[in-house]
């Protein structure tokens, strides 16, 4: 029996310094990911960094490097033109059109005959600069995809949270580490006193010593092992409910690139025009609706910002155009196409399927604002999920929210009820009278707290 018990505690500790070395190859390969998703790209030179940035001031909003905008794209697009044809092209197209040059008149067509602006602004050092720059580029390397973004955009494999778990595995395997230590050590002495090797004390211990023995004597390895992985594990259990219920599913800041630079903070805020002109079914549909391309054709087949773009229309109006299949340069009756093409929004509010919302009970029953939901629209240049959207978000308004009864016809049988029962102490309805005698119900008195209104 000594025997069989001498063979498993040298087993035991082989497999301990297989486990340390497993831990040791998990916490190198960790590392290796973090380092390998989160490598930067080929870094651009001087020249580069110049011709990027005016590439992102004159050309990104036309174009892009490998998709197609309202421009074609641009990678490698120096081995498809000369140096020499690209300065004449980028400086005035126009004239490079009306000379002739079959391959300027090509890219024109092919392009929707969509004219691209005029750049005699820039020099041709300038010029030369940002076509560097695209041969610099590189596509980027797609660890993987975004949500939400249907080009699935490189960003990184780690976000700020993947960030903080590996840290908190690290932790982990430390003191994983140090309790397959102390076992260790447990195990070689153990392993020490059944061959007979006899460790040698010295003859007068040390304060720190016999205090260290003291303790070791009062605590019971055990329930120190226990304790810490109690605590271990209710530290993983309460950052996961956490992460739960703060990030999953959570989109709160979500503002994705869109096909067309929308800008509210210039249609709803400089020029204050009224929400309800563009989503027209906010107060008669459980939809606010996206306005159609002809929405957007009301104004802009005259407001087309030339005046911003030295004589120009914007580009972005022009993307209008095109999904209009619209030529303002053609005579009246020849001006409109006849394959029109849908504008491809992105959702940027996204409710679970399970979570029932209507608009118009809110904006038409209750009488809320746009920006009670989606915050100050009319300050962003671009649009972004305001509220986090989550139950407890809208329970909290449901509780601290009054109802207007009294000059909402929608609640006029209610109102009626509520004073017809002023009196009657008894009436459940009485109660929504205050002491100075006005009414006060709130949506979680009438009903909205009920599971059946939103989930059903």
């Amino acid at each position: 029996m000594p025997f069989f018990s001498h063979k498993l505690m040298v087993r035991n500790r082989n497999n301990y310094n297989m486990q340390v070395k497993s831990l040791f190859v998990a916490f190198l390969l960790i590392l290796s990911l973090n380092m390998f998703a989160q490598a930067p790209g080929k870094p651009l030179s001087a020249e580069g960094i110049k011709g990027e940035s005016l590439f992102k001031l004159n050309c990104a909003s036309c174009h892009a490097m490998n998709a197609k905008l309202v421009g074609p794209a641009l990678q490698d697009v120096h081995l498809r033109r000369s140096e020499d044809w690209l300065l004449k092209w980028i400086k005035n197209n126009e004239k490079l059109r009306a000379s002739g040059d079959k391959d300027a008149i090509a890219v024109y067509n092919e392009n929707g005959k969509a004219a691209m602006n005029i750049f005699e602004n820039l020099s041709d050092d300038q010029i030369k600069s940002i076509i560097g720059y695209i041969k610099e580029w590189t596509p980027p390397v797609k660890v993987g995809p975004v949500v939400g973004d249907p080009a699935e955009a490189d960003s990184g494999f780690f976000s700020s949270s993947t960030l903080y778990i590996l840290l908190f595995l690290i932790v982990i395997l430390m003191v994983v580490l140090l309790i397959l230590r102390r076992t260790k050590g447990q195990l070689q002495t153990t392993v020490n006193e059944v061959d007979g090797i006899s460790v040698i004390e010295p003859t007068e211990p040390t304060a720190a010593q016999k205090r260290n023995a003291e303790l070791k004597k009062r605590s019971n390895p055990t329930i120190v092992k226990l304790s810490i992985g109690t605590v271990v594990a209710l530290s993983l259990a309460l950052y996961g409910y956490k992460f739960g219920a703060t990030e999953i599913g959570v989109q709160q800041g979500y503002a994705p690139e869109q096909p067309i630079n929308f800008s509210h903070k210039i249609h709803a805020g400089e020029y204050k025009i009224d929400c309800k002109y563009c989503h027209s079914t906010v107060e008669k549909s459980k939809q606010a609706s996206v306005p159609s391309v002809n929405t957007c054709m009301n104004c802009h087949k005259g407001v087309q910002a030339r005046e911003k773009y030295n004589g120009e229309i914007s580009p972005e109006i022009k993307k209008i155009y095109a999904a209009m299949d619209y030529d303002p340069d053609k005579p009246n009756g020849q001006q409109f196409g006849a394959n029109p093409k849908p504008i491809k929004w992105i959702r940027v509010h996204n409710l679970p399927d399970h979570a029932y919302f209507n608009h118009s009970m809110h904006v038409k029953g209750v009488g809320l604002t746009c920006q009670t939901c989606h915050g100050p629209v009319q300050a962003m240049p671009v649009i972004q999920q305001y509220a986090t959207l989550q139950m407890g978000w809208c329970i909290n308004c449901h509780r601290e929210r009054n109802i207007d009864v009294e000059n909402n016809p929608y609640y006029e049988k209610l109102h009626a009820k509520i004073k017809a029962e002023k009196d009657n102490k008894s009436s459940n309805y009485s109660k929504y009278y205050t002491k100075d005698g006005k009414i006060n119900v709130s949506a979680a008195q009438n009903g909205a707290l009920e599971c059946s209104k939103c989930h059903y």
